[in-house]
């Protein structure tokens, strides 16, 4: 592939509207065709510069619970210059650690985290506007690896201001496909007295904070799950008369790839459940799911564009301005499109690409905690 064509492609995900945690499982994909590398971080930053969310590859489950608990130590500035307090403020948005400086490497986050990883060299991405700091992006390669050059760090010019754009914009409504389940028993504390192993993996993924290793270790729920089995102990405790079942309250959490759905039982069959089954769906992000159906169908970029505005339904007398391009370059887009998709209509478009979207799963390995 082309690096125009990885550009564009990358362009085209970062300007989708999905929030980009969702998608990273395809933006992680686009960057590596652009800039290779064995593994990466994307961190979203509060205005500490502390992690809130992150999406990262072949890091271990210490390094998953030292960012989900150890926040403010990865904030803090002091003479270690990976630190995120130092590249969200340094003048140089990106590449102040490719050259592989002796206190680069001598700092805290090379040897309590970058190391222990397999990871050596370093291509950083401070991302932030004039409302202040807002993620950091790290490309990793290994100590064997081709070191990044010069030429690697002026690749992300080109995407850095998409990039700041995904994580600042509104995300568009989306929908959803169920396509897995799971089940755990809590009791009305908070304690898990059993989970499925998938329960406590999507669990594990979605929360963010020192509650991932509670859950981990210690068998408690996070705190929003908690509060959904107390909701479902009050509805259980006013319900309605005979004849008026219960909605059971429901929750969602964000994971890379789409949502875990959670909905909440009581177990007891009076008022004043003792416990509580939480079921968990997995449902991935449609939009998300077309877009590597695409992807994987070979469909270039600028035809893409052409078949996400269809499926979202825009007019067709707005492509041509949408996709800057002519009524004739249009006709001519479309034209192939359909080929391509062997289709013969706008709602024979529609109807394939929902179908190809939902034959698409994401392996999501490399983000789970790598195992000792």
């Amino acid at each position: 592939m082309s690096e125009r064509r990885a550009q564009t492609g990358l362009r085209l995900l970062l300007g989708s509207g999905v929030d980009l945690f969702t998608q990273m499982p395809l933006t992680s994909e686009a960057l590596k065709r652009l800039i290779p590398s064995f593994s990466l971080s994307m961190i979203r930053v509060d205005e500490r510069c502390a992690p809130q969310t992150h999406y990262s590859e072949h890091f271990d489950e210490f390094s998953h619970q030292l960012f989900a608990s150890a926040g403010h130590v990865f904030a803090a500035a002091g003479d270690d210059p990976a630190a995120f307090g130092n590249l969200l403020r340094n003048p140089k948005p990106f590449g102040t650690l490719v050259d592989g400086r002796p206190e680069f490497i001598n700092g805290a986050t090379y040897q309590h985290l970058f190391k222990r990883n397999g990871i050596h060299h370093v291509l950083d991405v401070a991302l932030r506007d004039d409302d202040g700091p807002i993620g950091i992006l790290g490309i990793f390669r290994e100590e064997d690896a081709r070191p990044f050059t010069r030429a690697d760090v002026a690749k992300v010019a080109d995407f850095y201001p998409w990039l700041v754009h995904a994580l600042r914009a509104e995300t568009r409504p989306s929908r959803f496909d169920e396509v897995d389940s799971a089940m755990l028993v809590a009791t009305a504390s908070g304690r898990i007295e059993f989970a499925t192993p998938l329960a406590r993996e999507w669990l594990g993924d979605a929360v963010g904070s020192d509650e991932r290793t509670l859950l981990l270790r210690g068998d408690l729920l996070p705190e929003a799950v908690r509060a959904l089995c107390g909701r479902c102990q009050v509805m259980q405790s006013g319900r309605p008369g005979r004849g008026h079942p219960l909605t059971p309250p429901t929750l969602t959490l964000r994971v890379a790839g789409g949502r875990v759905r959670l909905r909440a039982y009581p177990l007891a069959g009076e008022a004043g459940a003792e416990r509580f089954g939480v079921q968990l769906t997995l449902e991935l992000d449609r939009r998300v799911r077309m877009m590597r159906a695409l992807e994987e169908a070979g469909v270039p970029p600028r035809l893409r564009q052409l078949a996400i505005a269809s499926w979202d339904g825009v007019d067709p007398e707005q492509l041509p301005r949408l996709l800057e391009v002519t009524p004739a370059t249009l006709k001519s887009y479309r034209k192939e499109l359909y080929g391509r998709l062997a289709v013969t209509s706008s709602k024979a478009l529609v109807e394939q690409l929902d179908a190809m979207a939902l034959s698409v799963r994401f392996d999501l390995r490399r983000h789970h905690p790598r195992r000792a």
